[in-house]
């Protein structure tokens, strides 16, 4: 079984910085990579912008229904179409601000338990037990699911192009159409053998500036991962998601 695991960020890759002054999206791409080449999946950091590369937008791709501006969180699908023309069998999109906690944990083990379903997404517990939540997914490389992304890109609700939540609220007007799971698990908690831990800004106050880089620091030192020769090794594609250069998802 082929398997890509891809990120998606609006951010570069690190890869000169030290590791004391990453920021966490490099943290988090180094952990992940390191999941990856353990259980032999490949790894790819997609970088979307907005025409100009050298230029770091949050809103960097486009509403094609209405030619304005979306959050960086829709160029994900944009990257995920691009994913699934690869020669994977699977292809599974994770956060920037989530990771593999669970090392021991294959993907094999989700896929083959939901065989008879292309699309996996787990869910936005504890805000939303039934409802899928858009910072991890896996989906089986077919026409099926390029066809789902192609409706999820192209939704048209322009109040959420810059408003939170952004493409899951997209998702959530369309998944029920689509033969897809929603796995119950908690990964915005800290709990017991968990495959992901999702380190949201929910987690962050006043009190702990810099939660998450330092969440992601201590789990690089305790796991004894190599961060220099990781993130050295990171495949990073980066892309316009111009209308007239993403032509996947027309």
């Amino acid at each position: 079984m082929r398997i890509l695991v891809f990120m998606s960020d609006n951010r570069i890759i690190e890869k000169e910085s030290e590791k004391e002054k990453a920021t966490y999206n490099s943290l988090v791409a180094a952990i992940n990579y390191e999941y990856c080449k353990k259980h032999n999946y490949e790894f790819i950091y997609y970088r979307p912008y907005l025409d100009d590369k050298n230029i770091i937008n949050v809103y960097n791709c486009i509403d094609f229904n209405t030619n304005t501006r979306r959050h960086a969180a829709w160029s994900k699908i944009l990257s995920t179409t691009m994913a699934l023309d690869l020669n994977y069998d699977y292809v599974v999109y994770i956060d920037s601000d989530c990771i593999f906690k669970d090392f021991n944990h294959k993907l094999e083990y989700l896929i083959n338990k939901f065989i008879d379903k292309p699309i996996i997404f787990f869910n936005n517990k504890p805000w939303g037990d039934d409802v899928p939540c858009s910072g991890f997914y896996i989906l089986k490389v077919s026409a099926y699911t390029k066809q789902f992304c192609h409706e999820w890109y192209n939704i048209n609700i322009p109040s959420y192009n810059k408003k939170h939540a952004w493409d899951q609220d997209g998702l959530w007007h369309i998944f029920r159409n689509y033969n897809m799971v929603i796995v119950d698990t908690m990964m915005f908690r800290e709990t017991q053998q968990q495959l992901l831990r999702h380190v949201g800004c929910c987690d962050e106050t006043n009190t702990i500036p810099r939660f998450r880089e330092k969440y992601f620091m201590e789990f690089i030192n305790t796991h004894y991962i190599d961060y220099d020769a990781n993130i050295k090794h990171i495949n990073c594609i980066e892309f316009n998601t111009n209308k007239n250069s993403v032509v996947v998802i027309e």
